[in-house]
């Protein structure tokens, strides 16, 4: 099943650089040893049609552009509930939290200067969410998800396209969407304009799910 972009979020997904603070930069491990209560928000699904996702076999990935050259970061705790049946999309609901302390933007730098108040702020804003209110087919056969992204406590409304695969009680998803990180006030100060790092940051998911009959 693609469903793709709803990690955004994710989602999620914003990329950066700059100069450490390693004080914020050593909260980072704290987040992590505190994930379980990351997720403790995601919501329970029930029916038919509820998705368990493999962490294992899933990825929330993202690229952005610093100083002219691409990066590609990840990140690498995330949960989401996810209740779809393509023949009934008026129960769908995708609901979907990133641990942004799980970020690795591949370089050094780039990974103490993320947890900062300048970018991620992840000691105030641990988690992003995505939490969907309609899901529909597009003509030409592939969904897209319509909900509120929220990163850094700024929620706005974004729509996620995704393709579906299913096959019997398996599925797979995939997509990818653009987002404009000065959105969620992603890169403050010195690096609230494009000198640094662009605006554009490109987010890709991949899911693998299981069904219960």
């Amino acid at each position: 099943m693609r469903f793709a972009t709803f990690l955004v979020l994710p989602i999620i997904l914003t990329a950066c650089g700059g100069a450490g603070d390693s004080a914020v930069a050593n909260s980072v491990a704290s987040a992590g040893a505190a994930e379980a209560g990351a997720f403790s928000e995601l919501v329970s699904l029930d029916g038919d049609f509820v998705w368990t996702p493999d962490y294992a076999a899933s990825a929330v990935t993202f690229s952005a552009e610093q100083e002219g050259s691409i990066f590609e970061g990840r990140f690498d705790s995330f949960r989401a509930a996810i209740r779809l049946n393509p023949d009934n999309l008026g129960d769908a609901e995708i609901h979907a939290i990133i641990d942004m302390a799980s970020v690795d933007a591949g370089d050094d730098d780039r990974n103490s200067s993320l947890p900062t108040n300048d970018w991620f702020r992840t000691r105030s804003f641990p988690t992003a969410t995505f939490r969907s209110s309609a899901v529909s087919e597009r003509p030409d056969g592939t969904y897209e998800a319509a909900g509120e992204l929220t990163i850094k406590g700024v929620s706005r409304p974004v729509t996620l396209p995704f393709e579906l695969e299913i096959d019997g009680n398996m599925a797979s998803a995939s997509g990818s969407i653009s987002l404009d990180r000065t959105d969620f006030n992603v890169g403050e100060g010195a690096y609230a304009d494009d000198a640094w790092i662009g605006y554009t940051v490109d987010v890709s998911v991949t899911v693998t799910a299981s069904r219960q009959d």
